[in-house]
């Protein structure tokens, strides 16, 4: 299981190992995991490949937002998190190549909100200046482990490895939880149905919010209710509080974290 073996973990802590993110539970810093990495990449590789790893206990702390939202988020150990972050180096090129499309940003190597905003100039400067802006309700709550990895088996056949990743999402209290090293990766890898059933609109997503750029009101609506029926046929909802059509916004204003 190459994928997984010493040379990943090693790259995932050296990925990982740059930040000055809070231990788990166990207590265990980045820091103290580098100066152990001698014996610990080893030993962690060899209970992925016989498939004894198990992940470790959670942290669960609170934190609020810029806007003063408290948000719940579960922290791994530094060892659960090297994991995630390795599986994550062997799904991402896989998800990339046949998964994600092309007017998708955000949580994605070098697709950012940046890149989101560029393609809404696009189609704004061409004179679709009404927009369908769709936000979705709660994308990272509703689904199980094993839900979760039927989401990857469509792309990713090995048994193996498969068993790993539902290990590794079972650990965590949800999934999707926020905290997890893979759950960016997985909200966009949820909504792919539903982006597929928007073939053909002029549209860009940016995380969790859809916008669909037309000429006039009346398709600006027809397109709000076709992704909320995409939406609907994976068992998600809009945010009917941030959802409306708009009128010649400001393409700056469309992404917004908080709007």
């Amino acid at each position: 299981m190459p994928f997984l073996g010493e040379q990943f973990l090693a790259r995932a802590l050296r990925g990982g190992g740059r930040r000055h993110s809070a231990p788990g539970a166990d207590g265990v810093t980045w820091a103290t995991y580098r100066v152990q990495a001698d014996i610990r990449i080893p030993a962690l590789a060899r209970a992925l490949r016989e498939g004894t790893w198990r992940p470790g206990p959670i942290r669960s702390v609170r934190f609020d937002t810029y806007a003063g939202k408290p948000v719940p988020c579960a922290i791994p150990t530094v060892e659960d998190r090297i994991v995630q972050r390795a599986l994550r180096y062997a799904i991402e090129p896989i998800l990339e190549a046949r998964a994600f499309a092309d007017w998708v940003s955000g949580y994605r190597p070098r697709r950012n909100r940046i890149t989101a905003l560029r393609h809404a100039m696009a189609h704004h400067t061409a004179g679709y200046r009404w927009v369908a802006d769709v936000d979705v309700k709660q994308v990272s709550v509703g689904a199980d482990a094993a839900e979760v990895t039927d989401w990857l088996a469509a792309y990713v056949h090995d048994g193996t490895f498969l068993d790993r990743f539902r290990t590794a999402v079972a650990g965590m209290p949800a999934p999707l939880a926020p905290g997890g090293g893979l759950t960016p990766m997985l909200v966009n890898l949820r909504l792919v149905p539903a982006d597929r059933r928007l073939a053909g609109l002029r549209i860009v997503r940016f995380a969790d919010n859809y916008c669909a750029f037309t000429a006039d009101q009346a398709s600006a609506e027809e397109a709000f209710t076709r992704i909320v029926d995409a939406l609907t046929a994976i068992g998600l909802a809009a945010n009917t509080s941030k959802s409306r059509v708009r009128h010649d916004a400001c393409v700056e204003d469309l992404f917004l974290i908080a709007g």
